[in-house]
């Protein structure tokens, strides 16, 4: 693997292999450690110092990197995107709706009758959040900003065709709940974009705390 990595990488430029090397939680660990190599010979040819592949470059060492550009970078995410990104959300969906039918089955119950709203929110966050620890393992490596939202999107288009399938399957119908189909419709694809996008700079401040503490879980 590290050696397709060595092919992939050769023409990339310098800037391009230390953006890999400084943002190593982004890429394989055979990517990074490819990119280390191209690295150190590029810097070797140039006669500055080599950097040590086991380590992270020293703070003098290091280029000044758009962490910004590297948060809305798409191309990581696609770079892997597979099959199994879409049976993952497909599953969690199924999972969370599962959970939510159960709160729903019991909400006259004493324990759910005055918090099963606030227990289904708990419910969605939770599967949100699973859903960026699941990649992480599956690719063992983070997904950035960009690519958290468009998981988060997977999951939630799923969320909502295998609601509308439940419903066909068993004869109910589904109404919009807002009479202008077409405003309706701009409204909750607004509503919908500002509240994942809130809720992932909420999940990159957490991200940034784990990393302080060494517990990054996604």
């Amino acid at each position: 693997m590290e050696d397709y990595f060595l092919t992939k990488f050769q023409r990339k430029t310098r800037i391009e292999l230390q953006r890999i090397v400084d943002n190593q939680e982004h890429y394989r660990p055979e990517a990074v450690l490819a990119a280390t190599k191209l690295l150190n010979k590029k810097l070797s040819e140039q006669a500055l110092p080599i950097l040590d592949e086991a380590a992270y470059p020293t703070r003098d060492e290091k280029l000044k990197v758009d962490t910004l550009s590297l948060s809305f970078d798409y191309r990581p995410f696609f770079r892997t995107l597979s099959y199994r990104e879409f049976l993952t959300s497909i599953s969690i969906a199924m999972f969370a709706l599962a959970v939510i039918g159960i709160i729903n089955y019991y909400s006259d119950e004493r324990f759910f009758v005055d918090a099963h709203s606030t227990w289904r929110l708990y419910t969605i966050l939770f599967v949100f959040l699973a859903n960026h620890i699941i990649y992480r393992h599956e690719h063992k490596r983070s997904n950035n900003f960009l690519g958290r939202y468009i998981n988060d999107l997977f999951l939630l288009v799923s969320m909502i065709i295998l609601t509308i399938s439940y419903k066909f399957i068993i004869g109910d119908t589904y109404t919009f709940p807002i009479e202008n189909g077409v405003l309706g419709i701009i409204t909750v694809i607004s509503v919908i974009i500002m509240t994942i996008f809130s809720f992932e700079i909420g999940l990159g401040f957490l991200k940034m705390l784990l990393k302080k503490i060494r517990c990054q879980i996604f």
